[in-house]
């Protein structure tokens, strides 16, 4: 770079963190915003990556050797079955190599290593503006600005600076909701069904999906861990279904302890009456379920002026692609490698926005080919072998994804 690029990030989750320390160790000033306070809520107990991208991102010192995960190595597609009614018929056992995380070790791995005072909280941007000069401005909701040379918005799905860089792109609504929980393995009867692989159970009209992954604590010990959950759900009136014990209607997620009694007594109804008995037990057993609104958006760029999306405050993939928070890591570190030494930032900016616009278009139509298959169009799997298994699934999902090569 020319010179020290000063950089404002808006959102301090793992995209904005994964910026912050891409960005600083390549030279550049950075202040990161984050709106809420100094410890951010988990955004759910757990996601699925691929390992490959864990050991890639230990060897970059993004987070720690040690980090501990529940290793896959199968998605375990599974059916009801009046012969089996309590664990299902296994209709393909679908290899793959898959770290199961706790979504707060990761957050915490990186928030441990962006330098001190680079971190403001409880400062929710209100305006962006680009400036003239190669400069970009943000405003505060308590009436402050900041001038920068480049703004990076890691402030997710409702993004401000998606809405400000692009005011005509709007969601839209995949026609279901991801229903989720979390229950501790000291609760099951039995956690041995769970001891292998990731279990994926199809049922006409949706799909859940078990694992364990470590505890809050970071056990992985047996006995010790978290059984993480969630089950896909039509939902036709979702203005309805959205709204909390209190009436109030919330856009994309019913947060834990909010959803109403009626609504989760349903859905435990239904799980109840669609999945095997031990993957209903586990719906049944788990306490303030929440849940999202599952919702598609494509991008036209990632970038205008100086300032640039990363993570879901760009193309929004449902997350069927397990794209999102690796998604936000992949935007900051090529961010950071396309700065890294560039003698023109903006031809630099350019290369970077085209790159991942394509990529995480990608992502969501790979989403939406995943969504078709396991949800929307899912056929009967309780007929299918494996080879009919794996041609179905090669037939309805033709997208490759760099995030899960190992699927087949």
């Amino acid at each position: 770079m020319p010179s020290t690029l000063n950089t404002s990030i808006i959102g301090g989750s793992i995209g904005g963190c994964t910026a912050a320390i891409e960005l600083v160790r390549i030279g550049c000033e950075v202040a990161v915003y984050e709106r809420s306070g100094e410890t951010l809520k988990d955004r759910g107990a757990g996601i699925g990556v691929p390992r490959s991208v864990i050991e890639a991102y230990v060897e970059r010192d993004l987070v720690d050797a040690d980090l501990p995960y529940f290793p896959a190595d199968s998605f375990l597609r599974i059916w009801r079955s009046d012969a089996d009614a309590r664990l299902g018929r296994l209709a393909w056992d679908q290899p793959v190599r898959i770290a199961a995380l706790n979504w707060g070790a990761l957050y915490r791995n990186l928030r441990a290593r962006v330098p001190e005072g680079c971190y403001r909280t409880h400062q929710p941007a209100v305006k962006l503006e680009n400036l003239a000069g190669g400069r970009a401005a943000v405003s505060f909701a308590d009436g402050s600005r900041a001038e920068s040379d480049l703004i990076v918005c890691a402030d997710g799905y409702a993004s401000l600076g998606r809405r400000t860089l692009f005011p005509e792109i709007d969601f839209d609504y995949a026609g279901y909701v991801l229903w989720r929980g979390a229950l501790m393995e000291s609760e099951l009867e039995d956690s041995k069904p769970l001891e292998r692989g990731i279990h994926c159970v199809g049922y006409p009209g949706g799909h859940g999906i078990f694992y364990f992954v470590p505890s809050a604590d970071g056990s992985i010990d047996p006995g010790g861990r978290l059984v993480n959950w969630g089950v896909y759900v039509p939902v036709a009136a979702l203005e309805d279904f959205m709204t909390d014990t209190h009436g109030t209607r919330h856009e994309g997620s019913l947060p834990p302890g909010s959803m109403p009694p009626a609504t989760e007594a349903a859905l435990k109804n239904a799980a109840a009456e669609h999945l095997p008995g031990y993957y209903a037990d586990i719906t049944r057993r788990s306490q303030q379920t929440f849940a999202y609104a599952i919702y598609d958006c494509e991008v036209p760029a990632y970038r205008r002026g100086r300032i640039c999306l990363a993570g879901d405050a760009g193309a929004f993939a449902r997350p069927h692609s397990g794209a999102g928070a690796m998604k936000g890591m992949a935007d900051a570190t090529g961010l950071a490698a396309a700065l890294d030494g560039a003698h023109d930032i903006d031809a630099a900016l350019t290369a970077w926005d085209a790159e991942r616009t394509e990529a995480n278009n990608r992502l969501v139509r790979f989403g939406n080919q995943l969504g078709r298959a396991f949800v929307t169009e899912i056929p009967d799997w309780s007929t299918m072998d494996e080879s009919a298994m794996q041609a179905w699934y090669e037939s309805a999902v033709t997208i490759e994804s760099d995030y899960f090569r190992s699927r087949r």
